[in-house]
């Protein structure tokens, strides 16, 4: 295996096995969990400028509790977390994600979860799958790593294959730098020192290329992959040529245009680049489905599929 290291710097000690954070249920303000109850359900015009007003993301009072999720889902959450604070007022995360990966997947199905945070899309492809299928889910980042075990654990689905480890186009060892304490967003982590400050903590971790890791951990087949790597996406796809040649999956991928410029990249070459293995790339979150022609400049997650997408 090829070997990839990154240049010594101060490391953050962590246990790389720690248990499973604990939330307490039922904490918070009533009126907040009133709230909630009710933006979960409803989140006309102006619904974002109010929630953020009496409880924004990063608060120093947060609730934590557990919520309904997706088909019969739970989900525990501590609003101190952004996608957790999200996932309380609005009951989804990427919710355009969600509701294919739902249509996509059917048991005994197989699929990777790339940048899993706290399991919002594991717990599903878990849910599709079964323990008839496979999902591999990969979150290098300790705090969001023990909180995917214990929603894994929470909706039953142990058999999901959980490491605490990063993907790109080597396998080795990196050194991933954490997300800001100050904003609380644990989906702020990444490979890349600039993407999320260079003053935050550090922690070294297992870095894998896909191919290399399907090669000594084989799968017999491969539906879909989501691949939400805070700017290693590219680097990610390179690691994956011989994965994405010989089972052809659907790839879920964000494209954040500051993180990819910063590496010479744009949207096209993504679609150029699936473009040479016969896939289409698609525009998926926001505004009617439509195929990818052009630079598009808001970063959203796209979905590349070997198959046209029905209309």
């Amino acid at each position: 295996m090829s070997q990839v290291r990154v240049p010594a710097r101060e490391l953050t000690p962590f246990p790389m096995n720690q248990a499973a954070p604990q939330p307490t249920p039922e904490t918070g303000s009533p009126l907040v969990r009133t709230l909630a109850q009710i933006t979960r359900r409803f989140h006309p015009k102006g619904t974002d400028r109010l929630v953020r007003l009496v409880h924004p993301p990063g608060n120093s009072q947060p609730v934590r509790t557990i919520v309904d999720y997706d088909d019969g889902l739970k989900m525990h959450v501590d609003t101190h977390s952004f996608c957790e604070w999200y996932i309380f007022f609005y009951g989804h995360f990427r919710p355009r994600v969600s509701e294919l990966l739902n249509k996509m997947l059917k048991p005994g199905d197989v699929a990777i979860d790339i940048g899993a945070n706290i399991g919002m899309h594991s717990v599903i492809m878990g849910n599709r799958c079964g323990p008839t299928g496979r999902v591999i889910s990969f979150e290098p980042d300790p705090h969001p790593h023990a909180r995917l075990r214990a929603n894994l654990k929470l909706n039953g689905l142990d058999f999901v294959d959980t490491r605490q480890a990063a993907l790109s186009s080597q396998t080795g060892k990196t050194t991933f730098y954490l997300h800001d304490d100050t904003i609380g967003n644990y989906a702020n982590a990444s490979l890349h020192a600039e993407n999320v400050g260079r003053n935050t903590r550090a922690v070294e971790v297992d870095l894998y290329a896909l191919d290399e890791f399907l090669t000594a951990n084989p799968v017999p087949k491969l539906d879909v992959i989501k691949l939400l790597a805070q700017g290693e996406e590219w680097g990610v796809l390179q690691g994956a040529l011989k994965t994405i040649e010989k089972f052809r999956p659907k790839i879920f991928f964000l494209y954040e245009p500051s993180y990819w410029h910063r590496q010479g990249r744009n949207l096209m070459d993504a679609v150029k680049f699936f473009d040479g293995y016969g896939y289409k790339t698609y525009a998926i979150e926001f505004g009617p489905r439509r195929l990818v022609t052009e630079e598009i400049d808001m970063g959203q997650v796209f979905l590349a599929t070997p198959e046209p997408l029905p209309a």
